[in-house]
């Protein structure tokens, strides 16, 4: 995942402890889950737990992209009968949402007052910084300019403008405001601003603006996998043309070959088209398989606690390609540690994990392995 100039505790990849709170990129998404996977088989192996199956710890380097690394795995070997995926939260997860990730390629050109627009790096992570030039007249930047949701200024015979909003992972894009969204807003709200480039833009505004599918006409929700969403990740300006990127999350609403038909027929009519990057559809296992029955079993053992209910992921992990396998997490302790909005979680800058929630959670997952080994 990328990192950035934002980080104020520490450099991303300098681990700091600061009030029992671990400071590193990764440290919560991906990188402790690997530790704790490592723990799990060290604890079980020296403290002689018994067990009676085979386990096998994966590490891959390429889940937050493509997932090239367990497409490979599957290929040349033969999956586990059950797979235990540290990435996700307790008590368990039991399936993921469909993801579809797009690069959508505005082919009306050219701008008349655009010049460039660009902002993001991952399809995953929505735009928390945008930048763009558009051609200077007086009127425009005035009223930009009084605009306080960006900052202006004038360079030579161009409006450069910045906007910051709040990012977050794009499968979870509750309280995140898209700074590419930003910088439109202000654009269509200033009358000197082309009217022809608002009409081009049009679209992209609300793709910009709002996450929920509606701009697409692909609003829904089902009863397994909840609110689809819609989200962008990078935006920039090739050739004079406009390109953004979106990551769909979806459920049962739509099958994939129906939802990617769906939006060649909603975009054409804007004159817009894409190329899919990455695609695969929503995929559970059985809430009554022995497998899930043992992680909950050890998680109510563990805390106590009843009426323990499943999830399901909004994010995808090694799940939707292990045929059978549930998520859980690498940590009960959660903390804003009082940073501002867009930083600590995961894909954020100053992301950070509860060290004593982390080692609850080991504890937490060697039970659950415990237990499912017990159920085989």
């Amino acid at each position: 995942m990328p990192t950035d100039e934002k980080w104020t505790i520490t450099k991303p990849f300098e681990p700091k402890i600061v009030n029992g709170e671990l400071f590193a990129r990764g440290s919560c998404d991906d990188k402790g889950a690997i530790i704790i996977s490592l723990y799990a088989l060290k604890a079980i192996r020296e403290l002689n737990i018994p067990f009676n199956s085979s386990l096998l710890c994966f590490t891959g380097a390429n889940e937050e992209s493509t997932m090239q690394d367990i497409k490979s795995y599957i290929k040349s070997h033969t999956p586990p009968d059950f797979s235990l995926v540290l990435d996700a939260g307790f008590p368990v997860y039991y399936g993921d949402k469909g993801m579809l990730w797009l690069l959508l390629t505005l082919n009306e050109e050219p701008f008349e007052h655009l010049l460039d627009i660009n902002g993001g790096n991952a399809y995953n992570i929505i735009v928390g910084e945008a930048e763009a030039r558009v051609k200077y007249i007086p009127s425009l930047y005035n009223e930009l300019l009084n605009n306080e949701s960006i900052k202006v200024k004038k360079q030579e015979n161009q409006i450069l403008i910045y906007a910051k909003g709040i990012s977050c992972h794009g499968a979870t894009p509750h309280g995140s405001i898209n700074a590419g969204g930003i910088i439109l807003n202000a654009l269509f709200d200033a009358p000197s601003f082309s009217r022809s480039d608002k009409e081009k833009l049009s679209i992209a505004l609300k793709l910009l603006t709002a996450y929920d599918g509606e701009a697409l006409n692909i609003k829904s929700t089902d009863s397994i996998y909840g609110d689809t969403t819609a989200t962008n990740g990078i935006l920039k300006m090739e050739n004079g043309k406009l390109k953004l990127s979106l990551d769909i999350r979806y459920g049962n609403t739509f099958a994939e070959s129906k939802l990617i038909s769906h939006l060649h027929s909603i975009l054409s009519k804007d004159n817009i088209s894409f190329e899919i990057v990455k695609n695969g559809e929503p995929r559970n296992i059985d809430l009554n398989s022995s497998y899930i029955k043992a992680c909950i079993k050890a998680y109510k053992d563990h805390t106590g606690k009843e009426n323990i209910i499943p999830r399901i992921n909004a994010g995808s992990t090694y799940l939707r390609y292990l045929p059978s396998s549930a998520e859980t997490g690498t940590n009960t302790k959660y903390s804003s540690c009082g940073l501002p909005n867009g930083h600590g979680s995961a894909h954020q800058p100053n992301e950070h994990i509860n060290i004593e929630g982390f080692f609850e959670a080991l504890e937490i997952v060697i039970k659950m392995l415990i237990e499912i080994d017990k159920s085989c």
